[in-house]
């Protein structure tokens, strides 16, 4: 196995990991009004330790439980995008987290407040990164096609492009509505599929 690989295997199994607990969190919230993080790593079959690793307060985990239910997979995505050319898969995962962020927008925004006070005073990755894992999977099968450290930083700025945290900018910094918002994100991808000359791969 090499080693990146076996990264893509760990990151994988984390994923799974947050999933399950959130999973978990959906149903305990719809069986009682009071639920503390130690019934949920119960419900989940982990350990406490495992579940402040990755949620060390109630109201995060119930926040970002609220909003996996609107959440598409990275295999339901990529059941999705699997025929589009690799230039078409990112605009698509774009569009679904940009329209995502606008139609629950104070959910997340109540979110990332959430994230950002608690990074604070956290050592441990806050988010469950489903735009990176959702555009690594969907674009698989084209890594080979790209410098290894161009690929990596694509996905990143194409990241960095989609989301809450793109939309907070672009009309609270900004102040754009959120068509302007859907398109200015596009065009900037658009600049950046350009220079790498990707545009019609």
């Amino acid at each position: 196995m090499t080693k990146s690989e076996n990264t893509n295997g760990r990151v994988k199994q984390k994923l799974q990991t947050r999933l399950e607990i959130l999973d978990a969190a959906k149903v305990l919230m719809q069986e009682k009004k009071k639920v503390t993080l130690e019934d949920v790593a119960k419900k989940a079959n982990i350990s406490r330790a495992t579940m402040y690793r990755y949620f060390s307060n109630i109201d995060l985990l119930f926040t970002e439980a609220t909003l996996n239910i609107h959440h598409k997979s990275s295999d339901q995505i990529f059941e999705e995008v699997k025929d589009l050319p690799f230039s078409d898969r990112i605009f698509y995962i774009q569009k679904h987290y940009n329209q995502l962020a606008q139609k629950n927008e104070t959910v997340f925004r109540r979110y990332l407040g959430a994230v950002l006070s608690e990074s604070i005073v956290s050592k441990e990755q806050l988010r469950g990164a489903r735009r990176v894992e959702s555009l690594n999977t969907a674009l698989e099968p084209f890594k080979e096609t790209l410098p290894k450290d161009t690929y990596k930083k694509l996905i990143t700025i194409s990241s960095v492009l989609m989301g809450i945290d793109s939309l907070v900018i672009c009309k609270d910094v900004c102040n754009l509505n959120n068509k302007e918002t859907e398109d200015t994100l596009k065009w900037a991808l658009e600049m950046i599929l350009k220079g790498l000359s990707l545009e019609e791969n």
